[in-house]
């Protein structure tokens, strides 16, 4: 039987820094998205809202994807990495929002809705980095 530290030792390690680095760089993209493409999706009432609401899956299941590949991680190492990611990126979103909104480019209701849709994309991402190892 194997003890704890055999283990620990065993289990591969997550490279914590790339994945930091991949979240910083995920955020980059969804506010660069934001301000470019924003202020035309983030309207009250606008019914292409939720189309991006539901694009958003695939495209966040591909990012997880590719992220594995890039980590070279798989199983129950991809919940973990992600989080690293999503943390990375909300952190960096909350920061932004709270002292830099006019990088963003949108009214205060728009970025409510920015808002919105970013912590979708975080739990998203999430429940795929939970579920996918049990679809592979």
């Amino acid at each position: 039987m194997k003890n704890t530290t055999q283990l620990i030792q065993e289990k591969k390690s997550i490279d914590a820094i790339l994945f930091v680095f991949l979240g910083a760089i995920l955020w980059l993209e969804a506010l660069l998205f934001i301000r470019f493409g924003g202020a035309a999706l983030f309207v009250n009432g606008n019914p292409w809202l939720l189309f991006l609401f539901v694009t958003s899956i695939p495209v966040t299941w591909a990012i997880v994807k590719i992220s594995a590949i890039v980590g070279k991680i798989d199983g129950d190492d991809l919940l973990s990495a992600v989080a690293i990611m999503v943390l990375t990126a909300a952190l960096l979103d909350g920061m932004a929002l709270t002292w830099f909104p006019s990088w963003y480019g949108l009214s205060q209701a728009g970025l409510l809705l920015a808002a919105a849709w970013l912590l979708w994309v975080v739990g998203i991402g999430l429940a795929i980095a939970f579920a996918l190892p049990m679809w592979d």
